[in-house]
């Protein structure tokens, strides 16, 4: 694992006040991918506008699925089904 490959994925609840720290994940790995400041900071909007959107669909499960990864390309969050990528 370096900052050009990387996988992992990650549960949290279905629930607010998951969301700054999924928003704080997506900044962090996209300062980790090697984006600038302003490019990782829309990236982390995205990401968060992404979860939020999730949060306001009915849906039986109790957490929602967000899987970070980078394969020499750009940085991936897919967050149940939706998809939100960054090229650094």
């Amino acid at each position: 694992m370096d900052a050009s490959t990387f996988e992992f994925t990650i549960s949290v609840p279905r629930d607010e006040q998951f969301v700054s720290m999924v928003r704080g994940l997506a900044m962090q790995a996209a300062r980790y991918a090697s984006c600038g400041n302003s490019e990782a900071e829309t990236f982390a909007i995205s990401v968060e506008a992404a979860v939020h959107a999730c949060l306001r669909e009915s849906s039986s499960d109790a957490t929602i699925s967000v899987i970070v990864r980078r394969d020499a390309g750009p940085l991936e969050f897919l967050i149940d089904g939706r998809t939100v990528a960054v090229e650094p």
